[in-house]
């Protein structure tokens, strides 16, 4: 009788590259402004999603750089997405082994806690500058990439998806 399991394919570093990159023109497009936190920040989101899914490649150090890569787009204090991507990949790498084998309805709800910390984090830093509180809504983004991680687990992983059968 036949077993099907997934094997997943390695994911090469180009693919890696590219959804960084899809991510952070996204996450500068002009219709971010508009919704007022209700549109997550991709680059976190995928920062999560790879330091889980590909601890040996993508690391603190990518998420510093891209932190600072965010901060230099969006004319934003230097250093304030830079240190909430390092402590989002930290984190995240801190219990890889153990989030790796929750089903992505759980992993939705690590990911949730991670961006609200990260987005709570540069929240700090901004206030600290002098910036007023911009409103509760400002964490909304994080709800939504809460909801829409399973999904987008599910088409990166499809990537590396390959059937087999083994018989035994």
């Amino acid at each position: 009788m036949p077993i099907s399991r997934q094997l997943l394919r390695p994911v090469s570093s180009s693919f890696i590259l590219s959804t960084f990159i899809l991510s952070l023109s996204v996450n500068l497009l002009p219709w971010q402004a508009g919704l007022v936190g209700f549109a997550p920040d991709f680059v976190a989101l995928f920062i999560i999603y790879w330091t889980l899914n590909q601890p040996r490649r993508v690391g603190v150090g990518l998420a510093f750089f891209l932190g600072l890569l965010m901060d230099v787009a969006d004319g934003n204090i230097l250093g304030q997405h830079a240190l909430a991507y390092t402590v989002i990949a930290y984190l995240t790498l801190a219990r890889q082994r153990q989030l790796a084998v929750f089903p992505f309805w759980q992993q939705a709800f690590v990911a949730l806690g991670l961006m609200l910390a990260g987005q709570a984090l540069m929240l700090l830093l901004r206030t600290a500058m002098g910036a007023p509180f911009p409103g509760w809504a400002y964490f909304a983004g994080s709800f939504v990439a809460a909801f829409i991680w399973p999904p987008l687990s599910n088409i990166l992983l499809s990537h590396q998806r390959r059937p087999t059968t083994d018989e035994l």
